[in-house]
């Protein structure tokens, strides 16, 4: 059977996925509408985020790709039976884990969600009983649900259909109360149908690339080591891919702890505890209210409490953007914008070594003065531990070890702890809990980085933390912030998001940390308008300059007495201008008045119809670029070149005088010697 199908596909390219050498690997991919992780359009082609990486690697493997499509059904049962060799977007349930293996590597991360018609609520699991549901034959999140209220003895009628837009067009038409499908399939189409979102998910799901039990172990091993390449490179075909079709999904990484085995048992018992937290909140609100009403005095005290946590906030963090030593190699700055009720962020950077600099930003659980203590003690720790470990995932571990040991209040701090390194703008981090920072390009493109993701500090003392590491390049940056930024809401309730924030900074490609923090508090004030903060925003943005190497500091080209080494001069200034952060207008000005020398020295410096060599030097001293030429033509003092005084019209005059008098405008400084029968014009611009 197998055979038949491959000399079939080969036969009508039914499907073709990414090129390949015509000797290469066949790979049979089996596909059902699972937008947008894999799909195919109203064109017959094949697109969806799994698609763009089989497409990435089946390039670099010298794989030939066929996509045979199917119901979820059908795909399974083909895999089982190796009639197709490889399956995308496949988690691990029951039904089907003893016949598939599975890459070991994440493609993403799913739930279910459950979509209703408008105007329709369904607050409780109860509400379900008797209704009817739409469902996908043999999807994972459908056999979860089906599970979950057998549990609560709660029976809806499940209609089963072939694909996920069947069950949203059946909400749509009234054919069903409720649909099930996964939450990037609900986003990416939820607009096209009258359907709702409910406040309903479950289920978290890794979805990983899957093939027939025992069956193509290479193919496994060679997806794994791509897709880890690809993850830890934040420019990658895998993060550009999610951007695109995800289409403003909020990226959500889930902790190493949340493991599937146990993930339906927490979650049957949040739902029990749902009904009854709502009722002791309730009745807790109820009673703050009536106590705040009655009680003048009680609320006198809160405000003196509130102004003395503001007080201790503001004064353990860094004011001055300055309290660490000048260096160039990067730029820093940093805010905390204390809500009415003081939340507890905080953040901090301070050097552990020379070229160590340690970047911490929090968040406290709580309000008023005993988050302010608590964020004080956590501070403290954090900054005694990082300048004795060193390791980001050691400090952590040390600090949540001795507060959960210590903390009768289960009170829990997040934080973001980075070290980079400036030397190689290697940043080495760890998050417990807290918001995953936005690494920035040099052209504004935004990437979370939402690897090393652990548990919050004081909740648990046998957490266990891990770090992760990322590049920052010349002129990249980062941007440190606490959730009072992207849950900042205006007088319709409507959040700020995690969206709004990457496109405010994408905005920001050339301007300073600190006027990049001020932009997006501006663009922050905006959206809420006269809205009061009900949270604490702190913003951190740091920009990485690396540091110009000893090789580096000088470079030097040898030039034949041709106008056509113009291009390798240029190349030359732009380059060593860029490694150096030269202003734009400086190098415009250097590169024209090295065109003027260059072509004086071609023209009139030799007259003998030879080929000469031409010596090219440019190097840097403090915030000076030196260039140098040196050649061995006719002696020539540059400097004694003098402007006409006569009224010949300009374009009559001598045009090598000209430039050699423009050259001179242009820089800051020019000196000439001859040595040893050669010419040496030295010319100085400063660039700072």
């Amino acid at each position: 059977m197998r055979t038949t199908l491959l000399l079939i596909l080969s036969t009508l390219a039914i499907f073709p996925g990414t090129a390949a050498s015509a000797d290469g690997r066949r790979v049979i991919v089996g596909i059902h509408q699972n937008t947008p992780l894999i799909f195919t359009d109203s064109d017959g082609r094949i697109k969806g985020i799994a698609a763009d990486i089989l497409s990435h690697i089946a390039a670099r493997q010298a794989w030939k790709i066929y996509y045979f499509p199917g119901s979820l059904t059908q795909c399974n049962q083909r895999l089982a039976q190796g009639v197709i060799d490889l399956m995308p977007g496949v988690a691990k349930s029951t039904p089907w884990e003893s016949q598939f293996d599975y890459c070991h590597a994440t493609i993403v991360v799913n739930w279910g969600q459950l979509y209703v018609h408008p105007g329709d609520t369904f607050s409780d699991l109860l509400a379900f009983e008797g209704k009817e549901i739409a469902v996908v034959k043999a999807d994972v999140y459908y056999e979860y649900m089906k599970t979950i209220l057998e549990k609560f003895d709660i029976h809806p009628r499940f209609i089963e259909v072939e694909d996920y837009g069947h069950v949203l067009a059946m909400v749509d038409r009234n054919k069903a109360m409720a649909g099930i499908v996964p939450r990037l399939y609900g986003t990416y189409y939820e607009k096209r149908f009258r359907v709702a979102k409910s406040p309903i998910s479950f289920r978290p799901t890794e979805l990983h690339f899957a093939v027939g039990k025992g069956r193509n172990g290479d193919l496994m091993a060679a997806l794994d080591r791509h897709l880890h390449q690809l993850k830890a490179n934040p420019n990658s075909i895998f993060y550009q891919s999610l951007d695109r079709w995800t289409q403003g999904v909020r990226k959500v990484t889930f902790p190493l702890w949340l493991k599937p085995l146990w993930v339906v048992g927490a979650i049957v018992l949040i739902m029990a505890l749902i009904l009854l937290g709502n009722l002791f909140l309730r009745r807790q609100v109820k009673r703050q209210t009536e106590a705040l009403k009655t009680t003048i005095a009680e609320k006198e005290k809160i405000e003196s409490e509130l102004t003395v946590a503001r007080e201790i906030q503001l004064q353990l963090v860094p004011q001055n953007p300055h309290m660490v030593p000048r260096r160039t190699e990067f730029d820093i700055y940093a805010t905390l914008e204390p809500a009415r009720e003081v939340g507890g962020d905080f953040y901090d950077y301070f050097f552990i070594d020379r070229n160590a600099l340690c970047l911490i930003i929090g968040d406290v659980s709580g309000k008023g003065v005993p988050a302010a203590l608590f964020m004080a003690m956590a501070k403290t720790m954090l900054k005694s531990a990082a300048r004795l470990l060193v390791e980001p995932e050691y400090i952590l571990a040390d600090v949540n070890r001795e507060i959960a040991r210590n903390n009768p209040s289960l009170t829990f701090v997040t934080v973001f702890l980075g070290i980079l390194d400036l030397n190689s703008g290697t940043l080495t981090y760890t998050s417990a809990g807290h918001n995953p920072p936005l690494f920035i390009g040099r052209k504004g493109n935004c990437v979370l980085l939402g690897e090393a993701q652990c548990p919050a500090i004081g909740l648990d003392d046998t957490s266990q933390y891990r770090q992760a590491s990322v590049q920052l390049k010349h002129k990249e940056g980062l941007l440190l912030f606490t959730d009072g930024v992207i849950e900042a809401h205006n007088d319709q309730n409507h959040l700020f998001t995690q969206e709004a924030l990457m496109k405010a900074i994408s905005l920001t490609v050339d301007l300073s940390p600190k006027e990049r923090v001020e932009a997006v508090l501006n663009r922050v004030s905006e959206f809420t308008g006269n809205h009061p903060s009900d949270d604490d925003i702190t913003l951190l943005s740091l920009t990485y300059f690396s540091p110009i190497r000893a090789e580096e500091n000088l470079r030097t080209i040898y030039l034949k007495n041709d106008l056509g080494e113009l291009n390798r001069i240029n190349e030359t200034i732009h380059a060593f201008a860029d490694a150096v952060v030269c202003p734009a207008v400086v190098v415009h000005d250097i590169a024209l008045a090295m065109e003027e020398v260059f072509s004086n020295i071609v023209f009139y410096g030799f007259g003998d119809g030879l080929d000469h060599t031409i010596i090219f030097h440019i190097a840097v001293e403090t915030d000076t670029l030196i260039l140098t030429l040196q050649d061995d033509g006719i002696p020539f003092n540059p400097l004694n070149v003098q402007a006409s005084r006569d009224e010949t019209p300009l374009e009559d005059r001598d045009k090598g005088g000209m430039g050699i008098i423009l050259a001179k405008n242009l820089m800051d400084r020019m000196d000439y010697h001859r040595e040893q029968g050669r010419n040496i014009l030295r010319m100085e611009k400063r660039y700072r």
